[in-house]
């Protein structure tokens, strides 16, 4: 009797309920009628779908749409897609919101993908729908379909879905649009991925867009200089057509590089920083001198060169280049006094010709002479006031007492060096290396007199038996 009192009591008011539905409806209030709905059809199938079609029938299914249910009750998927259908006629951008709010398992993926599909064959650039139907190639596991929607749209979130679904191998022929779209993130992907596409795929991916294989290559360099090694060759060129400033660095750093073929490329650009680099390193240094004087006309270069090199052949090359040119008479005045004898030049200077600033040169000659004079008298004093500190500490020391005790020996005799009778007279020398004797025992004094040396130390010095022999005498 309770229960059937309660069902009529539900009943009736979920007649009110749809009559208060119908009232909302009839008066033009379809968001307040939909969201309603909730609370009067419940769980009831049956109403929802019935609602569900009155609204489609009076064209607002865009007011029931946020209220339909999808938790555990769920309707046929034929009213969801019905609904999205609906927005994709209308709206893309609540078609999208859909598909982002809604569970994918309440209506039929590969339907509304299809429908997706037909759409773009009429605005194939829509990127609302592209990114949209990327979202329902993702929800599919259809990760390769979607990544290259991504790449062509150019969406943010590309990476993120390489690393989340480890896509490396479907992005293997994608390495170029990965490129063109972020050079910075692609690169540092593909190096810190070097176990899922090798360096020689991503080569050859590249192998037509030599800018960014030299963006890739360079990258690689910059992280190991041994990694990449069989293509440094290559790097050469790449260097040089799209990347000069660090071409010198890259011939610095690396010691897979073919000499030989990078000067033959540098001479062939008139790189002449870069040629006489490969020159020194060649051992060809008068000719790296030759070229900074004459095509750099770098004075200060070339004596930076030749410092470099400490050649005397270099530094007279370029006195006998520089005799001529007043400017580099000025240059080399001022900078070769502690590397040349500064008068080896002034002599070869021709009488009469005038050179800029020679005053100041040779002011700056005598400075540097009187500060290199200045610095051997200072060293030398520092090195005759440690000589007498350690002669003095070693006086020191030698003059300290050795302790001798009845364990010790006579280096000649063998014989204990204190007597079993303390009482007694007895003399015993002890020299610095430790080595004791009684006096008794002691070889006669060297040639100088006065002096006496260690036997043992002695012969050691002088050779085998030396010392046996001198103490049989």
């Amino acid at each position: 009797m309770f229960c059937s009192l309660m069902e009529f009591l539900f009943c009736s008011n979920q007649k009110i309920g749809m009559a208060y539905i119908n009232h909302l409806v009839e008066k033009g209030d379809y968001d307040t009628a939909a969201r309603k709905c909730q609370k009067v059809l419940g769980k009831n199938m049956e109403l929802w779908e019935n609602e569900v079609y009155r609204f489609k029938t009076i064209g607002q299914l865009k007011a029931i749409s946020q209220y339909l249910p999808r938790g555990d009750l769920r309707l046929r998927p034929a009213i969801y897609e019905m609904i999205l259908n609906e927005f994709l006629k209308t709206d893309y951008e609540g078609f999208a919101t859909l598909i982002r709010e809604w569970p994918g398992e309440l209506y039929n993926n590969m339907t509304i993908v299809q429908a997706v599909a037909d759409h773009l064959k009429k605005d194939p650039t829509n990127s609302t729908l592209l990114t949209t139907l990327a979202e329902l190639y993702t929800y599919d596991q259809r990760y390769d379909r979607a990544l290259e929607i991504y790449l062509r749209l150019r969406h943010k979130d590309v990476y993120q879905l390489i690393h989340k679904h480890n896509l490396f191998s479907s992005i293997e022929d994608k390495i170029v649009l990965l490129m063109d779209f972020d050079k910075e993130k692609a690169v540092d992907m593909l190096l810190d991925n070097e176990d899922k596409i090798s360096t020689d795929r991503v080569v050859e991916e590249l192998r037509d867009r030599p800018e960014l294989l030299h963006i890739y290559l360079h990258k690689l360099f910059k992280r190991d200089h041994h990694k990449g090694r069989r293509y440094h060759e290559r790097q050469i060129g790449l260097y040089a057509e799209y990347d000069r400033p660090n071409l010198l660095p890259f011939l610095r750093d690396s010691i897979h590089c073919p000499l030989e073929k990078a000067l033959e490329i540098c001479q062939e650009r008139n790189f002449v920083e870069e040629t006489v680099f490969l020159l020194s390193r060649m051992g060809n240094c008068r000719r790296a001198l030759q070229m900074i004087m004459e095509e750099l006309e770098d004075v200060d270069k070339a004596i930076e060169f030749a410092k470099e090199q400490d050649d005397a052949e270099l530094w007279e090359d370029l006195i006998s280049y520089s005799i001529d040119k007043p400017p580099f008479i000025t240059g080399l005045l001022n900078n070769i006094g502690t590397h040349v004898d500064p008068i080896l030049l002034i002599h070869r200077i021709k009488e009469g010709m005038e050179i800029p600033n020679l005053r100041d040169s040779l002011v700056k000659i005598l400075h540097d002479y009187n500060l290199q004079i200045l610095l051997r008298e200072g060293c030398k004093k520092i090195l005759v006031a440690d000589s007498l500190s350690l002669l003095q500490k070693m006086h020191r020391t030698q003059m300290r007492g050795v302790r001798v005790d009845e364990d010790g020996i006579c280096e000649s005799c063998h014989a204990s060096i204190l007597p079993s009778d303390m009482a007694l007279n007895f003399s015993v020398a002890v020299f610095h290396c430790r080595h004791m004797f009684h006096k008794e025992c002691l070889p006669s004094p060297g040639t100088i007199p006065g002096v006496q040396f260690c036997n043992i130390c002695s012969a050691k010095r002088r050779g085998p038996g030396s010392g046996i022999l001198e103490m049989k005498k």
